[in-house]
């Protein structure tokens, strides 16, 4: 697994990939590769500001059965993508375009 990989967006900001914010052990490369391709190519991207804090959600399918939503928010002086959660419920986006604003 890589250290840390780092990931230009659609907007431009370069998105830090850490470690330890995936799932088990065994999928995590699988999950590197594909969370790349969440925030370069999102098929859903929201703002959301709350509590003087700016976050962006990118939310793409990859695969037949499998969707993610990478977290992001801006820290020691990057973006970095503190968590990821797969296949997300239609409540989790319903309720993530309420308080966001959809970019993509």
């Amino acid at each position: 697994m890589p250290n840390e990989v780092a990931v230009i967006d659609p907007l431009g900001k370069t998105i830090h990939l850490l470690p330890g914010i995936f799932f088990a052990e065994n999928e995590a490369e699988e999950i590197y590769d594909h969370a790349t391709t969440a925030i370069k190519k999102p098929a859903l991207l929201v703002k959301v500001h709350e509590n003087e804090t700016t976050q962006f959600y990118y939310f793409r399918s990859v695969g037949w059965n499998k969707t993610l939503l990478i977290i992001t928010r801006w820290s020691n002086g990057r973006w970095e993508a503190y968590s990821c959660i797969k296949n997300p419920s239609g409540e989790t986006l319903s309720a993530l375009l309420k308080k966001g604003n959809q970019l993509i």
